[in-house]
């Protein structure tokens, strides 16, 4: 193989590998909670409403009933413990709906023609068991 053809080949397989990834891109907010996947590669995109999931945890019921603080040793722990839950009910629903990127709702800017599906109430369910 000549060096001209070998570097004319090397330099489509590198804009080829540049622009694949743009054309399955979202856009997220800036700060944007993505609970698993990734927005350069996304072809299903989801998101969760965090507010529903934290509030159908026993850690966040916990911390809400007894009025423990949040900031505190306790209420740290349970906030670990809560978001660890969350985070794997997250995981485990957006496999069993063939979702490759999950992020909490409304961090989505630009869908970029794909549709987001909600996957709150079965995040909840899932929690909830």
């Amino acid at each position: 193989m000549n060096v001209s053809f070998r570097k004319s080949l090397s330099l489509l397989v590198l804009l080829a590998g540049l622009s694949a990834p743009l054309a399955a891109q979202v856009t997220l907010k800036r700060g944007a909670v993505v609970y698993c996947g990734n927005a350069s590669n996304t072809t299903a995109p989801a998101f969760v409403d965090e507010a529903k999931a934290k509030e159908a945890t026993k850690e966040w019921q916990k911390i809400q009933s007894e009025g423990i603080d949040p900031d505190s040793a306790q209420g740290k722990q349970l906030l670990q413990k809560m978001n660890s839950k969350v985070r794997e009910a997250v995981k485990s629903i957006a496999q069993d709906e063939s979702r490759d990127m999950v992020v909490r709702k409304d961090d989505i800017l630009d869908k970029q023609g794909k549709e987001a599906v909600d996957l709150t109430d079965k995040v909840v369910a899932k929690l909830g068991e």
